[in-house]
Order: structure tokens, then C-alpha cells, then sequence
């Protein structure tokens, strides 16, 4: 077992991210320390002997993340009960949907499989298995941007609300959707992928260097506004509820306890969603293992909604999408580099039907 230590020189973090790898296949380790030498400011300091060692080195040596194979996967709960660690699958071969959900369980958030013997594939290999590697950094929030978004005007009511949900191969997927929505997109986004509650910050920070669109990690009471993309945090479920404190007809997000087998849930979020905007909701489903979102389009239809739903060819697991196509949910079916010029086409005015305006309360109860 080797033991690996990335040296990142921010300056919000003194302490070395570091990498504790298993017991990897000869070929797989090589591809693997040629991967890391060739990054600045990694470094192989040490081995152990056995699988067994894994909670008791995590514990002495507190890495940033843990790199196994499928054969220590039994040994994955002590650590998790001993040393909570964000662990990076090596596998043989593509694993099938039920493994990998019992995997995450364990801390498992992602997973690669051995280096490809050509040129180009290799190429794509270690730029996707660094992009994993660093996926496990987490990225704190400087103290002046959060000064500087408190100090913010309260942005009035998006015209809609879209969700956007997936589990594996999620987050690169959101990624080139947001890349190709321009600034002036008049519909807030809310975000769901699967992810353990330290990834939250590193995905959020890589949305920023995706899209021009501000992008946030959801709290409570965090308001949706066009061209705003909130974030639902790993660990938590989220939903969309009315805006309480304010003149103004909007929403906000939330909270909740409800238990799910998936968090964040996208099903719980669309359902929130599809409850108060009705018609004024897309779903967007994207690659993921597991039915989660089939419920939440079920929701969205019922209320007159869309959902839009990524294609086999471009997903990385096609289980999320396949449930919502097989239920008969999907409004649209596009391949991945499609969906973001689907999104613009459906939340363009109609001329027959220009869509709700921001209206006060007060205007609302003379209404009625």
C-alpha cells in the first residue's frame, strides 16, 4: 500500500492533501505513480503490507482520501467507522449499478478502471482519474467573497425554476451544460448530484470555472433568482418552499429530515419544486445509477412541467435516465451536448403565453 501526499500551494490550507492508496494491481499502480509524477507537488512517501492496515494507517497518517480495489471493499466499513475518508474505486472492469450503490455507503464517491494501451484514450485516462483524484480537495469559501455576497441586493423571482439531477458521472455532465447557458438565462437552476458532503465546496468551485452564472451552495433560505445556480449540498436534502420574509412572490430553499436511499434526492427536490411553479419547471435527469428522479418527473408532468432527459450514448451510467424513459416521463430525450440549447428553447417566452411577471403579495390577495 502506498501512501501519497499532494502538496497544493493555497494559501487558505497549510496542510498537505494527501492520497492513501490499497493494494493496486502491479500495471495499475505503474500508470498510476506515472500519473503522479508528473504532477507538481506529489510525492510517494511509504507502502503497508496488507489490506487490513487501512484503518490503522488512515488513522496515523489522516490522508485527504483512499484509492482501493474492489477486493478491499470488506474493509471499507471499519475505515468509515474509524476514520471517515473519501475512497476512489479501482475496478477490473465496469462495475454493475447494485455494487456501486452499496459502495457509496462505504464512502465510495467514484470510480476508474485500468489505463488504455493507445495514445489518445490514455491521454482522456489520466486527465479523467486526475480530475477524481482532486475531486476529494476540498475548497473552503474565502471569508471576503462571503462578505461580498451578503452585501447583495435581493434579487426578484425567476420566471422558473429548472432542476437538474444525476449520481455517477453527474458533476462533468452538469459541467457542460452550465458551460453552454448564457449569462442572461431569465430561469434559476437548482443542482443534485450524488455526493458525500465534503465534495459539495469542490463542485460548486469547479461550476464557477465552468459557467459566467453565479453559482452557490444552497442554504436555508437561499433565494432562487434568475440565472442563479444553487448547489444542493452532499449529505442533505433540499427542497424549493415559498419566500416567506419578503414582498415579493418567490422561493427559496430549504432543509428537510425526510429519509431518502439517495442524497441529495432529487426526487424529494423536483416533487418541492413541481408543487409550487406547476408548469414553470423543467426536470433535467442526467447519467446516474438507480430509478432517483423518476418519482420527481412523475411530479413535474403531473403539474404540467417538462423533463429533459440525458441519451444512452452520452451517459456515463444510464440507469437514472432509462427509469424516467421506461415510466414514459420524458418529455425529451437529447444527447448531453444538446440539453443546454433545450433548456434556452423551453424557457423562451411564448408570444401566446409570456409567462408570470414578479407580483406582489399584495397585488396577489387584490387579485383573488
Amino acid at each position: 500500500m502506498l501512501l501519497v501526499c499532494l502538496h497544493f500551494p493555497v494559501s487558505f490550507s497549510p496542510t498537505p492533501f494527501s492520497l492513501l492508496l490499497g493494494q493496486l494491481p502491479t500495471f495499475v499502480r505503474a500508470a498510476l505513480t506515472r500519473l503522479l509524477s508528473a504532477t507538481s507537488g506529489l510525492e510517494v512517501v511509504g507502502t503497508a503490507g496488507s489490506a487490513t492496515e487501512l484503518p490503522v494507517l488512515a488513522r496515523r497518517l489522516r490522508p485527504g482520501m483512499v484509492v482501493v480495489t474492489e477486493a478491499e471493499l470488506f474493509g471499507l466499513e471499519q475505515l468509515q467507522r474509524q476514520f471517515p475518508v473519501p475512497v476512489l474505486l479501482y475496478c477490473a472492469s465496469t462495475p454493475l449499478p447494485g455494487m456501486l450503490r452499496e459502495a457509496a455507503r462505504l464512502g465510495v464517491y467514484d470510480y476508474f478502471t485500468a489505463a488504455p494501451a493507445t495514445a489518445p484514450e490514455l491521454t482522456e485516462w489520466n486527465f479523467q482519474l486526475r480530475r477524481k483524484l482532486l475531486a476529494a480537495q476540498p475548497r473552503p469559501v474565502a471569508a471576503p467573497a462571503l462578505a461580498s455576497s451578503r452585501s447583495r441586493p435581493i434579487p426578484l423571482p425567476p420566471r422558473g425554476i429548472v432542476l437538474i439531477g444525476g449520481s455517477t458521472g453527474g458533476a462533468p455532465a452538469v459541467e457542460a451544460i452550465l458551460r453552454a447557458i448564457p449569462e442572461t438565462f431569465p430561469w434559476a437552476i437548482v443542482v443534485a448530484v450524488h455526493l458525500p458532503a465534503h465534495f459539495t465546496d469542490t463542485l460548486v468551485e469547479r461550476l464557477r470555472r465552468t459557467t459566467a452564472l453565479p453559482v452557490e451552495a444552497a442554504a436555508s433560505g437561499s433565494r432562487l433568482a434568475a440565472g442563479r445556480v444553487l448547489v444542493a449540498p452532499g449529505g442533505h436534502n433540499l427542497v424549493v418552499q415559498p419566500i416567506t420574509n419578503s414582498p415579493w412572490l418567490g422561493w427559496q430553499t430549504n432543509f428537510v429530515s425526510e429519509a431518502s436511499l439517495d442524497v441529495p434526492s432529487v426526487d424529494i427536490l423536483m416533487q418541492s419544486a413541481a408543487r409550487l411553479a406547476g408548469r414553470q419547471v423543467i426536470g433535467v435527469v442526467l447519467t446516474g445509477l438507480g430509478q432517483d428522479g423518476t418519482a420527481g418527473a412523475r411530479a413535474i408532468r403531473a403539474a404540467g412541467g417538462t423533463v429533459l432527459v440525458q441519451d444512452e450514448a452520452s451517459s456515463a451510467v444510464f440507469g437514472m435516465p432509462k427509469s424516467v424513459i421506461e415510466a414514459g416521463l420524458a418529455s425529451e430525450i437529447h444527447p448531453l451536448m444538446d440539453i443546454a440549447a433545450a433548456l434556452v428553447k423551453q424557457v423562451q417566452p411564448r408570444p401566446t403565453s409570456p409567462g408570470p411577471r414578479p407580483i406582489s403579495r399584495f397585488q396577489a390577495v387584490a387579485a383573488r
